[in-house]
Order: structure tokens, then sequence, then C-alpha cells
């Protein structure tokens, strides 16, 4: 059994549900793959939640929520750099903060701490691989780290295992993904028949959609991830300045009854293609209709999809992927897992 110990950042809902996981599946990840995952960490921008051994849901929940005022593993002031070496070397990262697309704090410092230390990492959070993405692979790869971030590129929908392992020897020829699962419910909801702001209010009543929800419905969110799956899988270095973005916000469901009338459907698709130069690639997410034929034309609701255009292999889709808190941390431990395993 391989012991691998873990520093969680972050302390929202995708770190609850991950530290959940962890527990859930703990038995099964020792008798599947020999390895024993301890949380020795929660890091927080005040402090931390370390007590020089294994921390489990009870030390980091009380009544279902992240606990610290009273809590005798509570470390006010105590940062990560102090953690790390605290704790038994050769662990792993898992970044989970809010993803700043504009600046990749606090998770780029976060990354770079783990790595210059000799951690591993995985991250959920997009904002400081869309910030400095060369930058960290190269940091990574410079002391022979693995940095993991399936769950920055559409949570449970396992776009890059396919994209970069799945596809290996195949020359990617265009990719087409719908990859925000909140847009995509707002407008499966308009071809029900709402309008786009009672698609909204109902999205955010059941916890889709966020209270600013500019991100998704802008069209932010889907050209973040499309550029990480760029990045990795074509071996680039856009920037989001690079993707021409227009979002779904303020979308009349005129022309949403339309398509549906025309037996056709609106999604915010997200698309990679080759310059017509031939140099480069165009990166776009926009509202397109899409007609049956199209391999993503049935992916609805909070589901999301994503369609590769290859060489040799012709045109490969995978579609679903649990869009939620869950979903996410089941992609985090993933990426855990496939580091440590052993080869298969």
């Amino acid at each position: 059994m391989r012991t691998v110990p873990i520093v969680l950042t972050g302390f929202g809902h995708v770190s609850r549900a991950f530290v959940t996981l962890l527990r859930d599946k703990r038995a099964e990840v020792g008798q599947r793959y020999g390895l024993r995952l301890d949380l020795a960490a929660v890091v927080k921008s005040d402090g931390c939640l370390f007590s020089g051994a294994p921390l489990d849901a009870a030390h980091v929940f009380r009544n279902g929520e992240p606990w610290v005022g009273g809590n005798p593993a509570w470390r006010p002031g105590m940062g990560l750099s102090e953690v790390i070496r605290s704790a038994a070397p050769e662990g792993c990262l898992v970044e989970c903060t809010p993803s700043n697309i504009k600046t990749g704090e606090p998770g780029l410092a976060y990354i770079i701490v783990a790595l210059e230390n000799g951690w591993n990492v995985v991250t959920a959070s997009k904002g400081a691989l869309v910030i400095a993405f060369k930058k960290l692979r190269t940091l990574a790869a410079g002391h022979g780290l693995a940095l993991k971030f399936a769950g920055a590129t559409a949570a449970a929908l396992p776009t890059l295992d396919v994209g970069l392992i799945s596809l290996a020897g195949a020359a990617i020829e265009g990719v087409q993904g719908i990859l925000n699962g909140t847009s995509n419910y707002i407008l499966t909801k308009m071809a029900d028949g709402l309008n786009y702001d009672d698609a909204l209010q109902e999205a955010q009543r059941w916890g889709i959609a966020e209270p600013d929800p500019s991100m998704d419905v802008e069209g932010w969110d889907s050209a973040a991830k499309l550029l990480l799956i760029v990045n990795a899988c074509l071996e680039t270095d856009y920037g989001l300045g690079d993707v021409k973005v227009s979002g779904i916000t303020g979308l009349r469901a005129g022309v949403v009854g339309e398509a549906v009338r025309d037996g056709k459907s609106v999604k915010l698709l997200a698309s990679a293609a080759p310059k017509k130069s031939g140099r480069g690639w165009s990166l776009e997410v926009r509202p397109s209709l899409l007609d049956p034929t199209h391999p993503l034309f049935h992916v609805s609701g909070t589901e999301k999809g994503i369609t590769f255009f290859t060489d040799t292999m012709g045109s490969v889709t995978l579609t679903g992927g649990r869009s939620n808190p869950r979903g996410a941390a089941a992609a985090l431990l993933k990426d855990l897992i496939n580091i440590y395993r052993e080869p298969y």
C-alpha cells in the first residue's frame, strides 16, 4: 500500500465534495490501486486545518459546514509552504480555490509553491492555467512532477483523457464542445418555452447557476476550458485574448423557439479550427445552430460534450459527465489515482 499525503486548497463546494469522496472511496481505492490517500491539511487564506495526522470529514466539517472556530486542528496564519514542509515528502496538492481568469490567484501562487517543493499538482481551478499554462507545465516538467487538470476542462467529462491518450498517433484537426452545463441548461429550458430571464432564475433556484452567472452565460467559462484543452492537446500557447467570445446573455426566446420548430437546437458551442492561412488555430465561443446530424445535437440539461475531429480516427465524441461538485471531485480523484497507480 502506497501512502500519498494530500493538501487541499480552498473550502468551497468542490473541496467539500472531494473530502467526502475521499472518505467514500477510501477502501475501493486501496483495494483496486494499492493507494492510501491521506488528507494532510486543508489550506485557507488565513490559516489551515493541520494536526500532523491524517484528517477525515469529522475534522473538516461540523453539521455539514466547514469547521474553523473551535476546531483543535485549526492553525491560524499557517500557510501552504509550512504545511508542505511539515507533511511527508512527495505529496500532491489538490487546488480548488475559486478561479480568477484575470490574475490566476490565489491558485497560481499555491501551484508554484507545490511544484517548487517537489509536490505533484491536481487542480479543478482554471485561473492559474489560463494565465500561466506554459510556465506551469515547464516548471512541473523541470522538477519531474505531474500537473493534471481534468477537473478544469469540463469536470467529470474526460476531455483531456481522450485528447491526450485515446487519440495518440492521430492528428487533431478540429474541436467542438458544449463545455458549460449552466448555459446548456438555460438553453434547454428556453427550448422548452421559457424566456432567458425565467430560465436563468430557474437555474439559480436549483443551484445550477451562481448568483452572479456572468462567467457562464457570457461564455468565459467555456472559453477558458477550450483554451486549456487546445493548449494541452495541440501543444499551443494561446491566451484568453485569442478566443472570440459571445455568450447567451439576453438571447431572445424567439430565436431558440424558431430553431426548435425547424428541427434544430441552439447550443453555446466552443470550437477550434485551423486558420485558413494554415498557421495556427481560430478559437471561438458563440451560440450556434445545430442540426440533428451534429454529434452534440442531443446534449441537454446540464450535460456537456466534446467532439474531436481527427485525420485517422474520424470524429470522436463523448457526452455526459456529472456536472456538479461531486463530478468535479471525481475528476480530481481520477487524476490523483492516475499519477500514482501502477502502469497498466
